[in-house]
């Protein structure tokens, strides 16, 4: 297996183990006439409500897509001493 399949082997195990979700779903990279392919990636725990993303023009030169990710926070319930 080479470098690109054990970094791939690894990030899948620690995505399993944690119970994480990818949620990019599209291409995020365009390059001329190359084939669009998704490099970059957002790991969370199951979030409720699950968190929007909108993939939003390169910045500058870059051939990567802006992603803009909007995610709600879980209340937190703190329980004061008596």
């Amino acid at each position: 297996m080479d470098n690109a399949g054990q970094w791939s082997e690894k990030v899948l195990q620690l995505t399993m183990v944690n119970a994480m979700d990818q949620w990019v779903e599209e291409s995020t990279r365009y390059r001329g006439k190359e084939e669009p392919s998704l490099l970059d990636l957002v790991f969370t725990k199951k979030p409720k409500p699950p968190p929007i993303i909108q993939y939003v023009s390169p910045m500058g030169k870059s051939d990567h897509v802006t992603l803009k990710m909007q995610i709600q926070e879980e209340d937190e319930i703190s329980y004061k001493g008596l």
